[in-house]
């Protein structure tokens, strides 16, 4: 008999986490690809993130992204 298993589930992002851009929703073209670090993490909508991206000129400029539209960088 076959057996179904489930996916493992990403987890939750947390302040801190190192986070790369991916294609989902709408993010910018010139983003996909970049890496940054999450500054604040919003439960409505869930999941959602300001992110600090690396090499930025505009240091303390923070970007909005939903869930689907990064993967963390764990190590």
């Amino acid at each position: 008999m076959n057996k179904i298993t489930s996916q493992p589930a990403e987890r939750e992002l947390d302040i801190g986490d190192r986070i790369s851009i991916r294609s989902g929703g709408m993010p910018l073209p010139a983003l996909v690809g970049q890496m940054g670090t999450v500054v604040e993490v919003f439960r409505v909508p869930r999941g959602s993130c300001r992110v600090r991206i690396d090499g930025d000129p505009e240091q303390r400029r923070e970007w909005f992204f939903y869930r689907n539209e990064v993967v963390i960088n764990d190590v």
